[in-house]
């Protein structure tokens, strides 16, 4: 359900509401015709935040941003038998609010098809965070080359044996096609080395094909071969990357303190490497994107 936030000039005092009036979550505060009958009442009200619910719309029809980059002309429609998310798989939590979604990291547990998915509870700092029966959710992940997403609401929370959400299956779910050279931004420190020597850079944006680096000066000439070798953290696991690669474009860039920035094209990738780019570019897009 999507929310829209009232003023106060479409609420008012002493006149019958149009329509029930939620709360953040979703949840009525006071129901249609309802009559607010004193300022001091109706200010608190607004203090705490008055929303109705938009026109509803038939779910196959209504397109989500799948990507969370406000794209959706290629989103395609599908059932979630059809996507596999499989257990162990990383999605993302993000609230329904809106004005400030929040945005949480959880892990698929399994699901029961067709009542329930089963995710682990959302934490922050490593504290749980507090969900609510009823709460609705647009769920996110990757599945292969695909970005997915769907609306969901929590059917029960629970804390025995250990944390974690019931979500209502959905009745579809939408999917977007990631491109290979989808990026994302990084801080990777990485050594280079090629025909001037070894010299060190960090990599600021990472795709599954290539990556720029800046440096305080050139590491490479356009058109070198040079090797890079760098640390990441795909789904946890710490991997350490030895890639060969051919220096695409080289530039001052004046907007970071005169820094070199030098782009990269990964070359005769193994399918082992491939794999581990793949994890750790989905990864952050399914954390800083999505």
């Amino acid at each position: 359900m999507t929310l829209i936030p009232l003023t106060e000039q479409e609420v008012g005092v002493g006149k019958p509401l149009p329509w029930d009036v939620l709360d953040a979550e979703g949840s009525v505060l006071l129901e249609q015709s309802r009559i607010i009958d004193s300022e001091p009442l109706l200010a608190q009200l607004l203090k705490m935040g008055l929303f109705r619910a938009a026109p509803e719309r038939n779910a196959a029809e209504e397109k989500l941003d799948v990507a969370g980059n406000g794209a959706t002309a290629e989103v395609q429609i599908s059932s979630l038998s059809q996507v596999q998310l499989a257990p162990g798989d990383l999605v993302q939590l993000q609230t329904l609010h809106p004005t400030h979604a929040e945005r949480y990291q959880v892990r698929m547990i399994g699901f029961h098809a067709p009542v329930s998915l089963m995710v682990t509870s959302p934490t922050v700092q490593g504290r749980l965070v507090f969900v609510k029966e009823g709460q609705q959710f647009l769920v996110r992940g990757f599945v292969g080359k695909d970005a997915v997403a769907y609306k969901t609401r929590v059917i029960k929370s629970n804390l025995s044996p250990f944390p974690y959400l019931h979500l209502a299956y959905p009745e579809t779910v939408q999917s977007m096609r990631i491109r290979g050279s989808s990026r994302v931004s990084v801080e990777l420190v990485t050594s280079v080395n090629g025909p001037a020597g070894s010299a060190a850079a960090k990599i600021v944006d990472l795709s599954c094909g290539g990556a720029r680096m800046m440096s305080p000066k050139p590491v490479a000439a356009k058109g070198d071969d040079v090797k890079l070798s760098f640390r990441i953290n795909p789904s946890g696991l710490d991997v350490y990357l030895t890639i060969n690669a051919k220096v695409r474009a080289v530039s001052r860039d004046e907007t970071a303190n005169s820094q070199v920035a030098t782009g990269v094209e990964f070359v005769d990738l193994n399918e082992q490497d491939r794999l581990y780019l793949t994890n750790m570019v989905y990864q952050n897009l399914l954390k800083d994107n999505l």
